[in-house]
């Protein structure tokens, strides 16, 4: 997301611990409702790749390092606009709506707005490959959780994008990595809520202490299509630093391609994860519940444990479409829409 005001994020110390599992409500998804649900071996919780070990995807397919699909990848459905003001799936339920008042956008080759789809083989990255020194920790105190880091991607593309990179002539990101806290307090034990939640643009924190932010872009366009990101489908804004808007394959161990794998939290504490069908291929929409979620059994903090979960898909809202839980504010910022 482009275009917005800076605000330097607050820092507190960070934390995981060890959950307990719980009896999920019986409206949510269950794997015992999927027939693919993978009774595959689970990979620990979480994992994040050594920086050494991180490298570029293609700067003309953005989907190198991703897991396997059953979806046509470059036919992807274009998720601009695509905000209910009720939980929906494959959709964002957002406070306030659709944003608007982004800068301008070019639509790229790659995006067919007549066919509301876009191509993710033909896509361009950024280039460049800046190394930086993340730190990110993770500990539990007491009833929380708290996730506490400097904000830096391990490895970046180059920012802002100069005019010599090919993204530059479609919506080049004008923005630059800097360090900055991040300080993010969750429940230890999330329980559901009794009704669905909206979000509001920021929605979690991936393992390497990356935030994560909705689908969309500042105007309302799905951010994954229409943005320049770099090769760990990663940008800068002025609020939020580096963020991801979708699964980055620098989250992804050679393990976590094929098996299932906690990438991130959700605002409200519930572990947002990567998981795959009996062929081994990332989940679509179809299998999930109207937050892009479901409940199966998932490595939460080392131990095999059957609760509720986001998965990041190759699908519009990519990450979570709302919340299950009682959302947290990222960075002492009030959870509200602030875009």
């Amino acid at each position: 997301m482009r275009g917005q005001n800076r605000a330097t994020l607050g820092a507190v110390a960070l934390v995981l611990a060890t959950f307990v599992a719980f009896v999920m409500g019986s409206a949510l998804w269950d794997s015992s409702e999927d027939p693919a649900a993978p009774p595959a071996p689970l990979a620990s919780s979480p994992t994040t790749v050594p920086a050494g070990k991180i490298t570029a995807s293609s700067t003309t397919n953005q989907t190198v390092g991703l897991p396997k699909s059953s979806l046509a990848l470059t036919r992807l459905p274009l998720g601009t606009g695509k905000a209910s003001n009720t939980p929906k799936r494959g959709y964002l339920y957002r406070c306030g709506g659709t944003p608007h008042g982004g800068p301008p956008v070019t639509i790229p080759p790659w995006v067919d707005t007549g066919a509301k789809s876009w191509n993710a083989t033909t896509k361009l990255a950024s280039g460049g490959k800046v190394l930086r020194t993340a730190t990110f920790a993770a500990t539990r105190s007491g009833a929380n959780q708290l996730l506490n880091g400097n904000g830096l991607p391990a490895r970046s593309g180059t920012f802002p994008v100069p005019a010599s990179d090919p993204t530059h002539a479609y919506n080049p990101n004008p923005g630059s990595i800097t360090a900055h806290a991040i300080s993010l307090s969750l429940p230890y034990n999330p329980k559901v809520s009794s009704t669905p939640r909206c979000e509001a643009g920021a929605v979690g924190i991936a393992v390497n202490g990356i935030p994560l932010l909705d689908g969309f872009d500042a105007g309302g366009y799905d951010a994954a299509a229409v943005e320049g990101q770099d090769t760990c489908h990663g940008h800068p804004n002025d609020l939020f630093g580096y963020h991801y808007h979708g699964l980055s394959p620098c989250l992804l161990s050679t393990a976590a391609r094929t098996h299932p794998t906690q990438v991130g939290w959700a605002l409200d504490g519930f572990g947002i994860f990567v998981e795959y069908d009996s062929r081994g291929r990332l989940l679509t929409n179809a299998s999930l519940d109207v937050c892009h979620g479901r409940t199966s059994t998932v490595p939460w903090h080392g131990t095999r444990v059957k609760i509720y979960h986001y998965v990041m898909t190759h699908e519009f809202p990519y990450t979570v479409g709302c919340y299950r839980g009682t959302p947290k504010s990222f960075a002492g910022m009030t959870i509200t829409s602030r875009f």
